[in-house]
């Protein structure tokens, strides 16, 4: 167990964390990049290197956060609004990114650095260079989307999905601007164990599995039994993607038997929404199907909570914000037992579905549906082993973890040596900001 937090200000190590967005209520990378940085200044003095910051920089102050603002430039905003254009802005801000941190490290040294996000493994921070500890991860984004599905989605969806699993087996093997980070980090953290196999497969070592996502509180109280004359109510929750592949679970639905009765809310928005609507009502679905949009952040617990069942289909994720906000109020999950999710998913709080083929998996969703709502005890057991299996992932025992693992790589490293002084810096904007934790970890933004 880690020594109680450092209080002395003066004397804490200087850690620099880098996330591309920084704010607790706007997608799950700017959340996890605040919860990391909030929870890593009761020990540190942290900079949180980003580009785009939300209102509560204030509340980050008064936490001890410093942010170091490197703005997208009027060129990054406009690659980012073209189709496929947010990576050619990204790359180009993470190297005047490296600029801005190099500027600062030649002022006030760095003891330690953290690329926190984007997640995705493709293009990661250029701070690796800067010569000190440098810890990566937890990172994805190594998975492919599962060939035999390919037919089960919309066919511009399974294209964009073949070539992206041709572009990526490309770049987990031969891209140098990971190879060469992979070679100097401390530290490398997968976040599944399917995203380390894939690293090792690759070539690349990887010193632990971490989820790369988390909770800040998890209920205490059960939840009500459910009342067995009532519809089972059946929660589906992301972003209206191909991968995300809501149709399996409407397909199952409407092969369920006449006496199973249910009722679905799904909580999306995104291009592939009026196709699904579309294929709710060609299913005969229409009265058993809600669509509540995709409220905010805050505004989405209140449909996890009605919620008897979370359905979760995605068949490519990292992980899966969802079933971590779901487990969080005691909701049980039936879900695709593969990929990040398979290391989430446990039998005491969840019914794992095969990723075999599309036919299994439509099995697999509509027996568990019809279980479920037959049988009350069975839910209401998973509901505590959902509340039990969230406490795994609780900031806080997250955060001891990632104590433990700065203060090996930092009793390794020499103290810090200012860089040359006549680097070129960078224009940047310094601020700084914190606010109450949320209680669950946010939205999924695709990474790049």
């Amino acid at each position: 167990m880690m020594s109680a937090p450092a209080r002395n200000k003066e004397s804490a190590r200087r850690l620099l964390l880098i996330a591309y967005r920084f704010d607790p209520d706007f997608s799950m990378e700017s959340r996890l990049a605040w919860q990391r940085a909030l929870t890593a200044a009761q020990r540190y003095h942290v900079t949180v290197l980003c580009s785009l910051v939300g209102p509560e920089l204030q509340e980050a102050r008064q936490a001890g956060v410093e942010v170091l603002h490197v703005a997208p430039s009027r060129i990054e905003r406009v690659f980012g609004r073209g189709p496929g254009g947010f990576a050619l802005a990204y790359a180009r801000w993470r190297r005047r990114a490296f600029r801005a941190a190099r500027a600062r490290h030649q002022q006030t040294p760095f003891d330690l650095i953290h690329h926190v996000s984007y997640c995705g493994y493709r293009q990661p921070s250029l701070c690796h260079r800067l010569g000190v500890p440098y810890l990566w991860g937890p990172i994805g984004g190594t998975h492919a989307f599962p060939p035999r599905y390919l037919r089960a989605i919309d066919s511009p969806g399974a294209a964009r999905e073949l070539l992206r699993n041709i572009v990526n087996a490309f770049q987990l093997h031969w891209s140098p601007a990971v190879r060469a980070a992979m070679n100097d980090s401390t530290t490398v953290l997968a976040a599944s164990q399917q995203a380390r196999q894939e690293l090792a497969a690759a070539g690349h070592d990887v010193e632990g599995v971490m989820l790369e996502t988390g909770v800040a509180t998890v209920d205490e109280a059960p939840r009500p039994p459910r009342d067995p004359g009532l519809p089972l109510r059946i929660l589906w929750a992301g972003r209206a993607c191909s991968w995300k592949a809501l149709p399996l679970l409407l397909r199952a639905l409407a092969g369920v038997a006449p006496d199973c009765h249910y009722q679905l809310r799904v909580m999306s928005a995104g291009p592939q929404l009026k196709r699904w609507q579309r294929e709710a009502t060609k299913l005969g679905l229409g009265d058993c199907v809600q669509w509540v949009g995709w409220p905010g952040c805050a505004a989405r617990e209140p449909h996890y909570r009605w919620a008897d069942v979370f359905a979760f289909t995605s068949l490519r994720d990292t992980s899966g914000t969802g079933l971590l906000e779901a487990l969080a109020v005691g909701v049980p999950v039936i879900g695709v037992d593969h990929q990040g999710a398979a290391d989430v998913l446990t039998d005491r709080c969840s019914l794992k579905v095969p990723a075999t083929n599309p036919a299994a998996t439509i099995t697999g969703f509509r027996d568990g549906v019809q279980r479920l709502a037959a049988d009350p005890e069975l839910l209401a057991q998973l509901a505590q082993g959902a509340v039990d299996r969230a406490r795994d992932y609780l900031w806080s025992r997250q955060s001891e973890r990632l104590w433990d693992l700065y203060e090996t790589a930092l009793a390794g490293a020499p103290s810090p040596t200012t860089s040359q002084p006549n680097q070129p810096a960078e224009q940047l904007t310094t601020c700084t900001s914190s606010s109450p934790l949320a209680a669950v970890s946010g939205c999924t933004r695709a990474e790049p």
